[in-house]
């Protein structure tokens, strides 16, 4: 997929239940904390989200309070048994769906019958980032291809034939693959963990494809709905 340059995000939601205490905070590692900007123009304060606890204690197992900025990493490189990805549908703020026509996903107003072309997206944990930041390796069709920045200076999302599991599994390899994932109460950002400042976009006009936009760039829509499948 090509990259898109984007615009400020859209339709951010303002978070109904804020994390005021810090030690609490530290309680609940996946997206509790304040982790700079989501796409906004200013640092976001993020909620809990109950999913992405469950998620992450699935494969990583239940963690004590740590100091913030310590790195959880699981002692094993197997996936838990039982452990699964989680399925979302993925909607921006204007309430476009993901399609997946000729190897890109594209951004699409859908409607009756035409729903069943939506793509769902489905996540797994990245063992080797910060925990409380939510890094979510992202793929596809049951979670059998991932959502790649890519590795060169740019960013260039592509979906890659390897499954999230497989990146589970690694470990370097899975970094273009991560975006930390920001809940604001409503809606959710995805930040590319290799290309900071970088984020999950749409833009205003159907059937444009979905890219990655810098915090600020016109047009974009950084912010999605999701819903557990």
């Amino acid at each position: 997929m090509s990259h898109a340059s984007a615009a400020a995000p859209r339709g951010s939601a303002r978070s109904p239940r804020r994390c005021r205490d810090h030690a609490q905070c530290r309680e609940h590692p996946q997206g509790v904390t304040l982790l700079g900007t989501s796409g906004d123009s200013g640092p976001v304060e993020a909620v809990i989200d109950p999913d992405m606890e469950a998620l992450f204690d699935e494969f990583l197992g239940k963690v004590r309070p740590v100091e913030e900025g310590t790195v959880t990493i699981s002692s094993t490189v197997e996936v838990p048994a039982g452990a699964q990805p989680y399925h979302y549908t993925l909607r921006d703020t204007e309430h476009k769906a993901l399609c997946l026509q000729g190897g890109r996903l594209v951004a699409l107003s859908l409607q009756g019958a035409n729903d069943a072309q939506e793509e769902a997206i489905s996540v797994v944990p990245n063992r080797h980032l910060e925990r409380r930041r939510c890094p979510l390796i992202v793929g596809i069709r049951g979670g059998s291809q991932a959502l790649s920045c890519g590795t060169g200076p740019e960013p260039q999302l592509k979906l890659e034939e390897v499954g999230v599991l497989d990146l589970f599994r690694a470990g370097d390899r899975a970094m273009p693959c991560t975006f930390y994932k920001t809940f604001g109460g409503s809606t959710h950002t995805f930040e590319a963990a290799a290309f900071p400042g970088h984020f999950l976009s749409t833009t205003p006009r159907p059937g444009e494809e979905l890219g990655l936009a810098p915090a600020a760039t016109p047009d974009a829509i950084t912010s999605f709905y999701l819903r557990r499948k």
